[in-house]
């Protein structure tokens, strides 16, 4: 295979091409409410409408792929693009509804171009390239958006006729373009008769697996990019060029993140990918039920630019693991991905006009998303981690780290749509607090990175799996009830630390109740969560708003109005007096005098303290010298509330989100306590859980570290703490009597 120029020329060939036959295959879509107008036809039928093309392109790609193994890309695809001019031609001159739908079917051969690109591109390209290649290949989804945009404007200026004509017009000049222009990889595959084919997927149960992921990426996004004109019209009463110019932004915002989709699939593996992809799906998908623009458009997006991110993951699995069937198995996922774009339009449409609404259409993506995250979690990732294994450590570590970054991404993602939510589409957001919403962004995006990261680490990764396999084989109830006393004893009451000095406690208390209550409250109102309105006709009451919904009533002179509005106040008194104790600890404690660091021990207090008292300044200020200095005061607590959440992800404060770990560590002690015992192979005698050795004896290779022995011991780790200096003790003996000769 080449990267060469020669592959880059192919490369533009068979994106334009795709491109073409795509835009061809979408121009039913971008006139669907058109259609409807005109013929009258109901939300079903119209579902029906767009979606038929999809059908006969769903199907068509197995043979299609077929076709291209045994006689090359370069004739299958001309030929293709020569036929698609035929029911171009077509369409303009149907007469009714059942006409309409038999051109529209053979239209849908169009939608069969990619198998045939995808056996055409690949071939050109190294196994390392192909995910990147196949997702700049992915781009030619452009042409739908071409189409659902450019189609409706042109026909206005123009005519509809016009428009379908003009591109048969371009499919004839550029089927013989292409044909000249083109040639097939100089690969020599050996032709498969049709039966051969049909057997590689009957044996490759990991194609089908493939392709139930495609039938969620590529079909959401052909579902979505076919139906979004009719379902924005009807729900959101759209005129159709509005309708188009946001079908548009999502075709390409898809079409864009597949690129991204393969890129990031080589460099961290597509099945890590489809993980990150899958999950957030499930989460934005629930956002398309909400009968609002701005929740609909923030979830239209985000599964826009998963699905991209999905489609280019699934394409670099697919030559991955058949690298001498690719385009007979890129047949069999491409169909069923399209099938996955003919069933959700039909779905939409017969629930719409059964119970009037869509939501349920969307639960049921979300569900489907999970259904598929716990599939690659369960055949592929462990795949994907067995050839990580084998990598060495630089680039396991880059991994790492791009797979934290997207993790981080995804979650932040899923943030701010649950602040646009949460916070009625922003009507409820206050903008005095927009500086400290992105701050708090930007501290969550990495606290997450730092936190994969750390997670990723071999030792930590252990405790993780072990946990989770604990939880689920003493079941979820025991475990459960086990991990809420664990945490109500080490992490609430944090008695581990009233062992040691019931000073020490104390300070740990007053610091983590001040800023739990801060949290709790500066949190949701900086999100606009919680907001608070009087009534027209009594301003003397409060009425409490949590989402949007009305939770609750108190009068503004009560006492409860006073302790809920001067919680920060609270929290930053509760937080003094915690500082004030550490310090007098660091102060007397020779111990911590010792090992303490101005940076670790001392600047995580003076900015604790700095956002106490530039807050306790502010409610001064108000209260009682009449707003005086106000403004400067509030400029300066924002300044340190902001340093404190930039520190967040990379200092000391980072071990808050640690803590919670060390329930799972608690699950891990107490299996290993019921568990077998490790016997000293020197003495017998038991002095730790086989489990923890085992694990041990896996961990420490990965960070380098080679405790083999000769002898029946096998590995420095079989024997007991006891022995070891014994054996240490003895080895210093004889060099030094070594030494003296």
């Amino acid at each position: 295979m080449t990267t060469s120029t020669s592959g880059g020329r192919h490369l533009a060939l068979g994106t334009i091409s795709f491109a073409i036959c795509f835009a061809a295959w979408g121009l039913i879509s971008a006139f669907a409410p058109t259609f409807r107008q005109h013929l009258h036809l109901s939300a079903s039928q119209t579902a029906l409408l767009v979606a038929v093309p999809v059908l006969l392109g769903s199907l068509a790609r197995i043979p299609m792929g077929m076709l291209a193994d045994r006689f090359g890309g370069r004739l299958i695809f001309a030929l293709l693009i020569a036929f698609v001019v035929l029911p171009l031609l077509a369409v303009p001159q149907a007469q009714g509804f059942r006409q309409l739908l038999f051109v529209a079917f053979f239209l849908g051969m169009a939608g069969s171009s990619f198998a045939v690109g995808v056996g055409y591109v690949s071939r050109w390209y190294t196994m390392e390239r192909q995910g990147s290649a196949l997702g700049v290949y992915g781009l030619g989804n452009i042409g739908q958006s071409a189409a659902v945009f450019l189609g409706p404007l042109v026909a206005l200026r123009f005519g509809f006729s016009s428009v379908y004509r003009g591109m048969a017009i371009l499919c004839a000049i550029w089927a013989v373009i292409f044909f000249l222009l083109a040639r097939n990889a100089p690969v020599t595959v050996r032709p498969k008769s049709a039966a051969d084919m049909l057997r590689v997927l009957a044996r490759e149960r990991l194609s089908w697996a493939l392709a139930a992921f495609y039938f969620l990426t590529f079909g959401g996004f052909v579902a979505f990019s076919i139906y979004l004109p009719t379902l924005l019209k009807d729900e959101f009463g759209l005129k159709p060029a509005d309708a188009g110019f946001r079908t548009a932004g999502f075709v390409v915002l898809a079409t864009l993140m597949r690129p991204v989709g393969g890129w990031l699939s080589d460099k961290i593996g597509g099945a890590r990918v489809l993980s990150g992809v899958f999950f957030a799906i499930a989460m934005f998908a629930l956002l398309l039920g909400w009968h609002s623009m701005v929740p609909f458009t923030v979830g239209a997006l985000g599964c826009a630019a998963l699905l991209g991110l999905g489609n280019g993951a699934v394409f670099q699995l697919v030559p991955r693991f058949f690298p001498t069937e690719r385009a007979t198995v890129t047949g069999l996922v491409g169909a069923t991905g399209g099938m996955g774009g003919f069933f959700p339009p039909l779905l939409l449409g017969i629930i719409r006009d059964k119970i009037g609404a869509i939501w349920p259409g969307f639960v049921l993506l979300s569900a489907t998303a999970l259904f598929m995250w716990w599939l690659n979690r369960r055949i592929f990732v462990p795949k994907q981690e067995s050839l990580e294994a084998v990598l060495p450590a630089d680039l396991r570590r880059a991994t790492d780290s791009l797979r934290a970054g997207a993790w981080a991404t995804t979650w932040t993602a899923l943030l701010v749509a649950a602040i646009v939510v949460g916070s009625r589409n922003m009507s409820n957001f206050d903008p005095a607090l927009v500086v400290y919403t992105f701050a708090v962004i930007f501290a969550a995006w990495g606290v997450i990175y730092h936190y994969h990261v750390w997670i990723q680490k071999p030792p930590t990764k252990m405790y993780w799996r072990r946990g989770w396999q604990l939880f689920l084989r003493e079941g979820p109830v025991r475990s459960l009830g086990r991990i809420i006393g664990t945490a109500a004893t080490h992490i609430v009451g944090q008695t581990f630390i009233k062992k040691r000095s019931t000073l020490r406690w104390l300070m740990h208390q007053f610091i983590f109740w001040g800023c739990v209550l801060a949290v709790v409250i500066t949190f949701p109102l900086v999100f606009g969560w919680i907001h608070f309105t009087t009534p027209l006709n009594d301003q003397n009451t409060y009425i409490i708003h949590l989402f949007g919904f009305d939770v609750g009533r108190l009068p503004i002179h009560s006492i409860a109005a006073d302790v809920m509005f001067h919680g920060l106040d609270i929290a930053a008194f509760l937080v003094i007096a915690g500082i004030a104790l550490s310090l007098w600890r660091r102060m007397r404690d020779e111990g911590a005098q010792a090992v303490q660091t101005v940076m670790m021990d001392f600047f995580p207090l003076i900015l604790l303290f700095a956002i106490s008292l530039t807050g306790l300044a502010l409610t001064a200020s108000q209260l009682w010298f009449g707003g005086a200095a106000y403004s400067f005061l509030a400029i300066l607590h924002a300044i340190t509330v902001i340093t404190g959440l930039l520190y967040l992800p990379f200092g000391k404060f980072f071990h808050v989100f640690q803590r919670p770990a060390q329930l799972g560590v608690k699950l891990y002690q107490r299996a290993g306590e019921r568990g077998d015992p490790a016997l000293c192979a020197r003495c017998g005698q038991a002095f730790a859980s086989r489990m923890h050795i085992d694990d041990l004896k896996t961990i420490l290779p990965q960070l380098g570290f080679d405790y083999t022995l000769s002898g029946p011991a096998g590995n420095w780790q079989e024997i007991c703490p006891a022995c070891k200096r014994k054996a240490l003790a003895l080895a210093q003996l004889r060099l030094q009597e070594a030494a003296r000769g």
